[in-house]
């Protein structure tokens, strides 16, 4: 046990990943404290989770007689060291960009940080951020007049990009400035949440976006963004300031949630998990999503243009290449047009269409979202007369 607890002279390189954001390197002081604390537990290049259903709630493998004997052997040890070292830092500001996109749950939808402007290393590149008051993401030309509220989760939000001209709805809304209000693991009723209790803010016509590959899970009634969000939103501004906290939260939340984990599902398990599931049961939970959007739409006297994407997990690896499996996409695609019909307020549903050719590249650096330039939108008609 102490041989798997011990950390060589030269120090483990844990990677700790975000559901939105590459995997990002601890430096010297965070990866001592982060030997004492996930090498006990056997975590390494861990993923965030982002999928709502009963499949994806893991459990630490770690049996209970080994924690108790690993944490009352240590236990005081490990305290002092920590209080030590995070009195050390705790003055220290976040001058650099953040390693992972931050977001927290305020009991009725996650956001982004209020009102800040910061900066994401994602690999080799940064992006800059900037948030209204609400938590929405700016992405604005100077040139533009117009401005679009759009909801959603991280699909939406942008990972890989900050120019307005590199985002996928540019290509249907050229002339517009947005403002994105979504975050990881936001699901479409926490959209609806969103609405409903900043429904002040709205302009007449929105977009709301649905992320096919997960937000199928987040309708279903077993959700609960808790158990996949580790910061509160109050803590946003404290973690943008020290960063090393964050690290201190996921600890606490893979101790005592046993739902949070740090692991997430390959494409193979995604797959396996769609096909696996009662398809008339997502059928059911859409349709029932859509009603109630439809009618909030009603109440609120909104026009809404719904855009739809697909999964990344439509495709799978073939050698060094990616390539679409072609009855899982036909499945995913029939589904969608029999679920998502226009309405007298959701006047525009527009669905992207799998490309035959696809690769690595084509997907953000955590290969769990499709980049932007990869997105192309069709109206719901004219892409489901292929499929029907």
């Amino acid at each position: 046990m102490l041989s798997n607890i011990i950390c060589s002279l030269n120090l483990l390189k844990i990677e700790l990943c975000l559901y939105s954001s590459k995997a990002c390197l601890i430096n010297p002081i965070e990866s001592l404290l982060s030997c004492m604390f996930f090498a006990a537990y056997n975590i390494s290049k861990a993923e965030a989770n982002s999928a709502a259903a009963n499949s994806f709630k893991t459990k630490l493998h770690l049996s209970g007689l080994n924690f108790l004997k690993f944490f009352f052997g240590i236990k005081n040890i490990i305290t002092i060291l920590v209080y030590l070292l995070f009195l050390l830092i705790s003055n220290a500001k976040s001058k650099d960009c953040l390693p992972f996109i931050p977001y927290g749950w305020n009991d009725f939808y996650v956001h982004l940080p209020q009102n800040i402007t910061f900066c994401v290393d994602v690999g080799k590149t940064s992006y800059n951020y900037k948030t209204d008051i609400y938590g929405g993401r700016i992405i604005s030309n100077d040139r533009f007049e117009k401005w679009l509220q759009v909801f959603g989760d991280s699909q939406v939000v942008g990972l890989n990009l900050d120019k307005i001209d590199k985002h996928y709805l540019s290509k249907i809304n050229g002339n517009s400035n947005f403002i994105i209000y979504a975050a990881p693991n936001n699901g479409p009723y926490e959209v609806i949440n969103f609405l409903t209790k900043n429904e002040k803010i709205l302009k007449k016509r929105i977009i709301i976006t649905f992320n096919f590959a997960v937000d199928i899970y987040r309708i279903n009634s077993t959700w609960q963004p808790t158990n996949y969000v580790a910061l509160r939103d109050y803590q946003l501004d404290e973690i943008i300031e020290n960063p090393l906290k964050y690290k201190f939260i996921i600890f606490k939340n893979l101790l005592f949630n046993k739902n949070f984990t740090t692991r997430r599902f390959n494409n193979q398990r995604m797959q396996k998990l769609f096909l696996n599931s009662n398809n008339d049961d997502i059928y059911k939970n859409l349709i029932k999503y859509f009603d109630e959007l439809n009618q909030l739409a009603i109440d609120n006297n909104l026009n809404i243009t719904f855009v739809v994407t697909h999964p990344y997990w439509l495709y799978s690896k073939f050698g060094n290449n990616l390539t679409l499996d072609r009855n899982l996409s036909n499945k995913v695609y029939k589904l969608i047009c029999k679920s998502f019909k226009k309405t007298n307020n959701i006047d525009n549903i527009l669905v992207s269409r799998a490309s035959n050719i696809f690769s690595f590249d084509d997907l953000t650096s955590d290969k769990r979202h499709i980049k932007s330039k990869k997105i192309n939108l069709e109206d719901i008609e004219t892409l489901c007369k292929d499929y029907f």
